[in-house]
């Protein structure tokens, strides 16, 4: 079902003033709304960010317009996916622990959910990496000992992050684009929660432009001038002329 432009807006009221990962979760109760806070909190990376896109596919349509520059030369880049290229394929297996041997160590890991991506979104790159690996590495044992997550060799925790990302392809998700002008390619990281809050939040602002010119032309309500649905547009035709 398509949110209301009430909705809309008060998700996006919501989350201004909010962190990052706050911000994510009032979009994930916007997109999932049967679901409870706590079930909402729950779900995987994967999971949270294909009801975003399934989101922003309702709201804004299937095809995603983006900028970026080229890593090679600076050359201003613009990138185009649908929906279907940003789902993610592959094995997808998200749910409940997992154990992984790598260098006689024995590891047990669950994935991260949205409250993890939550609690780390405005973290350095360092400490969400190392909160991230105390959040996930359920336990460690080497040789039957218990380890503590931070002792763990990079070439373990490089293993996890492999492990991680390999069960939930939905939650890293990069797009390839080559530059036309030095041949460049360069890989970026999708970010489905930051790109639809922007385009929410340009969405909330030229909504509540129109209402108050609605309002101080005709003086209707906010919620009378939201009802009127695609009417609303001819009437500001009709007050520009």
């Amino acid at each position: 079902m398509l949110p209301t432009a009430s909705e809309v807006l008060t998700t996006w009221e919501r989350g201004l003033g909010s962190a990052a990962g706050e911000r994510a979760l009032e979009l994930a109760a916007l997109a999932r709304p049967e679901l409870s806070e706590a079930e909402r909190g729950a779900l995987t990376a994967g999971e949270r960010d294909l009801a975003l896109l399934d989101l922003r596919e309702r709201l804004f349509g299937p095809t995603v317009d983006a900028v970026l520059s080229c890593e090679g030369c600076g050359e201003t880049l613009e990138l185009a996916a649908t929906m279907g290229e940003l789902r993610a394929e592959g094995p997808g297996n998200a749910d409940g622990s997992r154990t992984l041997l790598q260098g006689g160590y024995e590891l047990r890991l669950r994935q991260p959910t949205a409250l993890d991506l939550a609690a780390i979104a405005d973290e350095t790159m360092e400490e969400a990496i190392d909160d991230l690996l105390e959040r996930c590495v359920v336990e460690a044992r080497l040789a039957g000992r218990p380890v503590e997550v931070r002792e763990l060799p990079d070439e373990v925790v490089a293993a996890v992050d492999a492990a991680l990302a390999a069960a939930d392809p939905q939650a890293d998700l990069e797009l390839g684009v080559a530059c036309p002008l030095c041949g460049s390619a360069s890989t970026i990281r999708f970010d489905i929660a930051s790109f639809l809050w922007s385009e929410l939040e340009r969405y909330a602002l030229a909504t509540l432009r129109e209402i108050h010119v609605l309002a101080a032309a005709y003086g209707w309500s906010e919620p009378q001038i939201l009802a009127l649905g695609s009417r609303r547009r001819l009437y500001l035709e009709l007050i520009e002329g």
